[in-house]
């Protein structure tokens, strides 16, 4: 085994993980441990590990460890009606796989199954009427079991799902620890019409486009992105809220790219960024953030997290950002209008259609914590509206500009916001503000343990 597989069986032996029924009625589990006891006695009276097997699998299903002497009298004297009433009692498809891979488990603990539990197991096969290709997803994934292989255990569900098996995902893992389940998506474009909802969790390879007219609906779903994945919405519509944007170590770029939509509303959406690429890249785009967050994202040249331009319409309630960092301007947030002189030249920019639109931003009960950048710690504006409210910057840092936050070019209206620890290089401050009106030292915060000056207007 590997340290990983390791470190999960150990944790699964501490924390005494249940068995996925066991939760049914305490009559279910006892006809249930009776069944697998069958199979632990079929070569005979079981071994001593055999009984520690069975013991373990009795504790599993929360009954007392003693019914361990019960079960072996029952499955040693099992008649027909004994064979009758487990299967009556596995009439659910879910119960009946769960069922099988346990005793696919038991069979194989010693990589090896005898003739009498083979026989054993191919009788259960057909009492329980399984089709065909159940019976190939269960052989299938006992191999991946076998073998501790998750990349064989996905080819196996996938396979599993193309013939339209009601696979129990959520119980999968308990046999295979650390298995995950991730449908594959590759390149896509969603034209005028079209929807997409996910079903189920997803690696994403290449670039998925929402065109005008189009909807994509994450439902909720945890999506993984690897070498050239994105999503960028041109257009179109995005449903995420509860959603996960996770980064893999092979993502290299954005997550996601919101283009030319109307009012776009994420609520309770998390972005972990692997310390690799961005989270979202916003252009005149109306978007609102509520409760989202955002760790360990990075972007080379401007901000960490995010990077929003030319729209007259971005909200942020509560949301946290932990840990994003840049090499550039602003290590969680880049805030450009479109006076910002490096606007004019990227493609991104030539992208814009519509009228152009001073930025404006409003921001409320947000947290900043460790982020950093080579100027702006946490946000750079530039050419903007800013209204930030009742926000923490904690352990922000830069080497110039402000620890975190600077503007140029601004109106500003802050107050009741937090610095603590947040550190700038000499001769710079935690807030700077150039050629901005609206903001003073009094008003805008409290500052704790700052360095080397908390407020600097030029």
């Amino acid at each position: 085994m590997s340290i990983l597989d390791n470190l999960r069986q150990v944790k699964r032996e501490l924390l005494d993980e249940k068995h996925p029924l066991a939760n049914e009625t305490i009559q279910f589990r006892k006809i249930y441990a009776i069944g697998y006891a069958m199979l632990v006695c079929v070569n005979g009276y079981p071994s001593e590990m055999a009984k520690d097997a069975l013991k373990k699998q009795i504790t599993l299903v929360d009954l007392p460890a003693d019914f361990k002497k019960l079960a072996i009298a029952a499955a040693l004297e099992a008649d027909p009606q004994t064979v009758h009433n487990l299967l009556q009692l596995l009439t659910e498809t879910r119960h009946q796989y769960i069922f099988m891979l346990d005793l696919y488990q038991y069979a194989q603990q010693d990589r090896k199954i005898t003739e009498k539990e083979q026989e054993l197991l191919v009788l259960f096969e057909e009492l329980l009427q399984l089709s065909y290709e159940e019976v190939q997803f269960i052989r299938g994934f006992r191999l991946a079991m076998l073998k501790k292989d998750t990349e064989v255990a996905t080819k196996v569900v996938q396979a599993a799902f193309e013939q339209n098996i009601a696979i129990p995902l959520t119980e999968l893992p308990y046999f295979l620890p650390g298995f995950e389940y991730q449908e594959r998506l590759m390149q896509m474009t969603l034209l005028s019409g079209q929807k997409k909802k996910l079903g189920y969790a997803t690696y994403l390879n290449g670039e998925v486009i929402v065109s005008k007219g189009a909807e994509l609906d994450l439902n909720g779903m945890k999506v993984t992105f690897g070498n050239e994945a994105t999503i960028i919405v041109d257009g179109g519509v995005l449903k995420a809220d509860g959603a996960q944007f996770i980064a893999s170590m092979d993502a290299n770029k954005t997550m996601l790219s919101l283009r030319n939509v109307g009012l776009t509303k994420l609520q309770d959406v998390h972005f972990f960024g692997a310390n690799n690429v961005r989270a979202i890249e916003m252009n005149n785009a109306k978007v609102e953030l509520d409760t989202c967050s955002f760790e360990k994202c990075f972007d080379e040249e401007r901000g960490g997290a995010i990077y929003f331009t030319n729209s007259d319409h971005f909200v942020l309630r509560n949301c946290v950002f932990e840990h994003n960092a840049t090499l550039g301007k602003g290590g969680s947030m880049y805030i450009a209008g479109t006076e910002a002189s490096h606007m004019k030249k990227r493609d991104f920019f030539s992208r814009i259609t519509g009228k152009v639109q001073k930025v404006k931003l409003v921001m409320s009960g947000c947290q900043f914590k460790e982020s950093r950048a080579e100027m702006s710690g946490a946000i750079h504006t530039y050419d903007a509206e800013i209204l930030v409210h009742n926000s923490t910057f904690d352990s922000c840092s830069s080497r110039g500009g402000g620890a975190a936050i600077d503007t140029l070019n601004c109106t500003i209206d802050a107050g009741g916001n937090a610095f603590t620890k947040c550190k700038a290089a000499v001769n710079s401050a935690v807030v700077v503000l150039g050629s901005t009106k609206g903001a003073a030292e009094s008003t805008i915060g409290k500052f704790e343990l700052c360095e080397p000056k908390n407020f600097i207007t030029k």
